[in-house]
């Protein structure tokens, strides 16, 4: 059925662009973390509950990402 699509990796794109944007985010808002506790001591500890769900969201995608190549590899063994 996947292979009667005219493109069956279409959701593999959209899959790896949230996972590339996961890790991307995670990386850029460790820097910019960084930079504005430097600027402004102690500023990260009173966002901490901000920071803990930011990293959350980018920990759902990178998850997600591997979640998903699981549950179909697991799938299609399981056909077979």
């Amino acid at each position: 059925m996947a292979d009667e699509h005219p493109d069956p990796g279409r959701w593999w794109k959209h899959r790896r662009r949230g996972y590339y944007s996961g890790m991307c985010w995670a990386l850029v808002q460790t820097v910019l973390w960084i930079a504005l506790e430097y600027h402004r001591p102690g500023i990260i500890q009173a966002m901490g509950v901000v920071i803990g769900w930011s990293y959350g969201i980018s920990a759902t995608l990178i998850i997600s990402y591997f979640g998903n190549n699981i549950a179909e590899a697991w799938a299609g063994k399981v056909k077979q």
